[in-house]
């Protein structure tokens, strides 16, 4: 990326839910979705003001990633609902290791 993401107030979309959030970055670098197999990964998140990937979510494995800041609240917790579904992901791994299922 020429300058970067860089600040606050930056709108990215949830391609999951079609929400679109406000959120602060610091990065200057952005993943190339064609890198990530469809079979591994989906994008998750869109920047609106230029298009680039903000975020995957991994098929078959307990990951989503993000490329802003969610934990900075740009808006009023927008993007607080991450950490939410981080730990239900931890539950749920939690939950599948005590009836012996194989962890990821």
């Amino acid at each position: 990326m020429k300058f970067g993401h860089r600040g606050a107030n930056h709108p990215v979309k949830d391609l999951r839910t079609g929400r679109v959030y406000i959120t602060s970055q610091n990065h200057g670098y952005a993943v190339d979705e064609s890198s990530i197999p469809e079979d591994t990964a989906v994008p998750a998140f869109r920047n609106l003001n230029d298009g680039t990937n903000e975020g995957f979510l991994y098929k078959d494995r307990n990951i989503l990633t993000v490329q802003f800041h969610p934990e900075a609240s740009p808006g009023p917790c927008d993007s607080g609902f991450l950490f939410d579904e981080f730990a239900e992901m931890m539950r749920r791994r939690q939950r599948g290791s005590e009836h012996g299922a194989q962890a990821d």
